[in-house]
């Protein structure tokens, strides 16, 4: 069967999910699912994303995310490869986390964010974990609703401002929002937004909306075919990477998270097995985490 389409621009906004290997758990604990988070925070960070609702449950995740570039794969590749190595160093494993690929719905968020975001914190509920989304502390409903601080990286703001029309200027806004986002979570309970609405099993949207994203999707490609193929190919070499000042390990990790090259790449660039150059990566990954962040030593 053929992968479904990838379309990526900037400001694009998917929901995405990804499932453990073979349906097992992707977490063993609460620690697990902090690793996560702190993954994601790194992610979107580093690649120009934000997340508009996210929620981990126990075999597999959703996040509501909006790409600032044309980066979806890339982004996804580094969360689930991230993770993967971590969780594995910390619990003395190896082999895949995830099954295969992500799965990607592009939304037609101006329609249907507010209708996405509450399905993804009601999956606790419908799984019969929890009686409330509320009562379910690894997803952003607590956030979205006033209950909790949320985390830096999450864009409640946005959120609040498409429930009020406008921006959130003041407490006052801020808490109408809160309660107009918790009443339209209840509103949603049973509610299933693909219903009759998810097209080509990858848009959330109209017609009009679909075929306004495939004309983007050509119009994209034909831009990427303009490209001569030598700076194409220049684009992606792993000597661009490869300076005096930087180790080899650390060249490998800036190719891989920042250059958007594959393992397996980087290895035929390099002249070495993929074990090899996933290892040096891991151990430069393990070496920058363990260096102090430069923005808390300042007072």
């Amino acid at each position: 069967m053929a992968r479904p389409l990838r379309i990526e621009f900037p400001g694009a906004v998917y929901h995405v999910t990804s499932r453990g290997d073979r349906q097992e758990a992707i977490f063993r604990n609460d620690s697990d699912r902090e690793l996560l988070l702190d993954v994601v925070d790194e992610a979107v960070a580093r690649l120009g994303a934000e997340v508009l609702a996210y929620c981990l449950m126990g075999n597999h995740y959703h996040f509501v995310l909006r790409t600032g570039r044309a980066n979806l794969s890339r982004l996804m590749r580094h969360i689930n490869g991230k993770y993967t190595q971590a969780y594995n160093r910390r619990h003395a494993l190896s082999g895949h986390v995830f099954q295969g690929r992500f799965h990607a719905v592009l939304i037609d968020s101006d329609s249907y964010l507010i209708e996405v975001c509450r399905y993804v914190e009601l999956n606790p509920v419908r799984a019969s974990l929890v009686g409330h989304p509320s009562e379910w502390p690894w997803s952003s409903y607590r956030s979205h609703t006033g209950m909790d601080p949320g985390h830096c990286w999450l864009a409640t703001p946005e959120l609040h401002a498409q429930l009020l029309g406008r921006d959130a200027t003041t407490v006052e806004d801020q808490l109408c929002a809160a309660h107009r986002y918790a009443a339209a979570v209840a509103d949603g309970m049973g509610a299933d937004p693909w219903s009759g609405k998810l097209r080509a099993e990858i848009f959330l949207g109209d017609e009009a909306f679909v075929a306004k994203m495939r004309t983007r999707a050509t119009e994209r490609r034909m831009q990427c075919a303009e490209v001569p193929k030598a700076q194409r190919t220049d684009a992606r070499a792993l000597t661009q990477w490869m300076v005096a000042d930087r180790s080899r390990q650390e060249s490998f990790r800036l190719a891989y998270s920042e250059g958007g090259l594959t393992m397996s790449e980087i290895a035929k660039q390099a002249g070495l097995c993929v074990s090899r150059v996933s290892r040096m990566i891991a151990s430069a990954e393990e070496l920058n985490a363990s260096r102090p962040d430069p923005a808390k030593l300042k007072t």
